[in-house]
């Protein structure tokens, strides 16, 4: 296997270097004084304007730099509080000594220009409240994968689903992720069977940025959407690298290696490449008895292997966009009692073990016509295939899952005010799952219409407002989807958003609770579940405050309600040997209200504040309670430093966590878990071309206390492994190094 990702990573690299007659440019760059002394700028971007093939300076602001016939002659010179350069270089400029002048030296009437966002950000010109994570916030983590991205991100929480698989679970709005979309660059991504493991599936190196909507979203993207959207930007071939690596390694020896090559073919045609490959092969048992400090007998974490391929196309000319994606996954995973084998033990009844193996593959394609000035047509489709099989313990799980996607979209914009949006769109969902011996089938065709309106006055006032009808075969429902958003910017620093609207969704009873197929539950299943079906509502505000030197802080606040009409329960209270799945009989509710501040302290440190509190009950067995695994609530702290030119960054992350309650366990755990505070820290050196990180998770070493149920006795009547709202992973140390090829040496 070592071999083959050797030779994978080596056919890789090769493939992703273009070689082509080219001229030597070299140079400097430097700042403006009114004195004959000009500082080097180091790290300025150097860029060719047509091809965007370029560097960066070194430590003294020299840079060197080669020429093209496809890069053009305009050379472009950049660098956050200095005033960008462009320069027409013909074959006789070889040797360049650029000046660049600071913005505040220069007074600007018409232009107004703003330095580059940070970390995270809330977009001030998206009628939907829309937090986005950039690529420099993603750098602030180890961000091995999506899971791992919203641990600075006061929105959403990322959990473990249970104690033996190591598959993660988010939560907005104290709502499961479920109830969350999860897109690519606008198109359904994670869904469906992929639920249990998908936030693994994407590698943090692959993401330029993540965008984050609280309540519903637009009707252009489907009926769905209940508590929010999380949409995913990927490194695109206009503007990546030419060749991008990513080494990591932590203290319990988890290895992983990331490479990016972009090739630009010429003007109109790209495309990038993505290799991912992540192994951990080590046994650990650190997390069981805190008094006797013992382990459960129990790996912390199961033995993984995941390859991981990307392939990226974009194209575009006048009239014309096409990008098209392929990838494809494979992983695998085996954990359970320390020593266990799957190829010998699975069977027996000493060791108890857990395995999962994965397959999947995609391929999407979005396609643009432009017809005039004012009017386009978009043609989005996208088709998924995914085998998996699990076992735990004597459990078998198997799960195959077809779909394809279809989205036609007109849009008009009758002038800078007044914009209209429809069109058709199309699902076929096909899902097959064998749980012990019972075989569930699923079958939907979905098809639907949407239209929507936007209306903007100037920077004033936004109103989106939509509608849209699907019919779903499966269900034989008839779901009507009106949503409506505005934005209001009251004063030039004062925002208020306002968003309503209805959602819907199918439930894949089985892949949505992986987690329980940990324990000895029986699983109990009402006939005819419905179609759940949900409103949610809120309001957002948003108030900057201006402070010396173009610093200010940023105050957000946001309240949003979700309302289901239906629901499917998952109801383990009734009995602690068993979960219990029916259709909602009563109220099932969520109140989240979350308050932030985002604070430039002074020239390179930021801070973000923030505290939030979710209300979230549900009719369970015929009473009105809290939903457990829920957090109350939560506060967090997000410390970020920068030195000049960034060369070196420092960022810390403080969470408290607080109580939540927990299902019936027949008295094996308390009512309620404790709070807990959960910190880490990153400090990366930044050199020309290289990047160094090295940093710490769980660093106050809080672990949850016996997490597993009985785990002495694994195949009896009261083990659960299901029972998990702490940390599932002591203490942890790593190491990473970023690599950067700006351009072809």
């Amino acid at each position: 296997m070592k071999a083959k990702i050797a030779a994978f990573l080596c056919i890789f690299i090769v493939g992703s270097l273009s070689l082509q007659a080219q001229i030597k440019i070299k140079g400097s760059v430097k700042e403006y004084t009114s004195t004959k002394k000009n500082p080097p700028i180091p790290f300025a971007n150097v860029y060719w304007l047509v091809s965007l093939n370029g560097t960066t300076t070194d430590d003294q602001g020299k840079f060197n730099l080669n020429k093209t016939e496809k890069d053009g002659d305009l050379l472009v010179v950049s660098y956050v509080g200095y005033v960008s350069d462009t320069l027409e270089i013909d074959k006789t400029h070889k040797d360049l000594d650029i000046i660049l002048h600071p913005t505040s030296a220069i007074q600007l009437k018409t232009v107004e220009v703003k330095a580059r966002q940070g970390g995270a950000y809330i977009s001030s010109i998206n009628a939907l409240k829309t937090e986005v994570i950039t690529s420099d916030g993603l750098c602030k983590l180890a961000c091995c994968n999506l899971a791992e991205s919203f641990e600075n991100s006061a929105t959403v929480d990322v959990g473990y689903s249970d104690a033996v698989s190591g598959a993660r679970q988010i939560q907005m709005l104290g709502l499961a992720g479920i109830y969350s979309q999860m897109m690519y660059e606008n198109m359904p991504f994670v869904k469906g069977l992929s639920a249990p493991f998908g936030l693994n599936y994407v590698p943090g190196s692959y993401m330029s940025g993540i965008q984050i909507s609280k309540g519903t979203s637009s009707v252009i993207n489907g009926f769905e959407a209940i508590t929010g959207q999380i949409n995913l930007e990927y490194r695109k071939p206009e503007t990546a690298d030419p060749f991008f690596l990513n080494a990591f390694i932590n203290s319990e020896l988890k290895g992983e290696l990331n490479a990016i090559g972009n090739i630009r073919i010429n003007k109109k045609l790209g495309t990038t490449l993505f290799g991912h490959a992540s192994y951990m092969g080590r046994e650990l048992d650190h997390i069981g008895d805190k008094a006797t400090k013992h382990g459960d007998g129990f790996m912390d974490s199961p033995k993984t292997l995941q390859l991981n391929f990307l392939n990226r196309w974009t194209y575009k000319s006048d009239r014309y966009v096409n990008i098209t994606t392929l990838s494809a996954i494979s992983e695998n995973r085996n954990g359970g009692q320390m020593g266990f084998n799957p190829k010998t033990d699975r069977n027996d009844t000493l060791k108890y073990g857990i395995g999962t193996s994965t397959q999947r593959y995609q391929l999407f394609t979005k396609n643009g016509f432009l017809i005039n000035d004012e009017q386009n047509i978009a043609l989005q489709l996208s088709t998924t295939w995914l085998d998996q099989s699990a076992f735990y313990g004597h459990n078998q799980y198997l799960g195959q899952e077809a779909n394809l996607y279809a989205n036609l979209i007109y849009e008009n914009s009758f002038s800078e005010m007044h914009k209209l949006s429809a069109g058709a769109s199309f699902q076929l969902n096909d899902y097959y799952e064998k749980y012990k011996l019972k075989s569930y089938y699923r079958n939907e065709l979905i098809p639907g219409v949407f239209a929507q309106y936007s209306f903007t006055f100037k920077n004033i006032l936004s109103v989106i407002a939509g509608l849209r009808y699907d019919y779903n075969t499966e269900y034989q429902k008839n779901m009507l989807t009106p949503r409506l958003h505005l934005r209001w910017n009251i004063i030039e620093d004062l925002s208020l958003r306002l968003s309503g609207g209805r959602g819907y969704r199918s439930p894949n009873l089985f892949a949505e609770n992986f987690g329980l197929m940990a324990s000895s539950r029986e699983f109990v299943i009402a006939n005819n579940i419905k179609m759940e079906e949900a409103w949610n509502y809120g309001f957002n505000v948003v108030y900057k405050i201006p402070l010396v030197e173009e610093r200010k802080i940023v105050l957000s606040f946001d309240a949003y309600r979700t309302d289901f009409v239906n629901q499917m329960v998952v109801d383990l209270d009734r009995n602690a040997h068993a979960v219990y799945f029916y259709n909602l009989d009563g109220k099932s509710y969520s109140n989240s209200f979350q308050l932030e501040a985002n604070i430039d302290i002074c020239e390179g440190f930021n801070v973000i504040l923030a505290g939030r509190y979710n209300d979230v009950q549900m009719t369970i067995d015929g009473s009105l309670r809290e939903k457990p695994f829920v957090n109350k609530w939560k506060g967090l702290a997000v410390l970020s430093y920068a030195t000049k030119f960034q060369k070196w960054m420092f960022d810390v992350t403080f969470q408290v966590n607080g109580a939540c309650r927990l299902p019936n366990t027949a008295g094996a755990k308390p009512e309620r878990s404790d709070p807990y505070i959960y910190m880490m820290a990153q400090v990366t050196h930044r050199f020309k071309t290289v990047d160094i990180y090295a940093g710490c998770e769980n660093i106050t070493n809080y672990t949850q206390d016996n997490p597993i149920i009985d785990a002495a006795n694994p195949f009896g009547s009261n083990f659960d492994a299901s029972v998990v709202w702490g940390p599932m992973m002591s203490r942890m140390f790593y190491l990473g190094v970023r690599w950067t090829i700006p351009t072809n040496d």
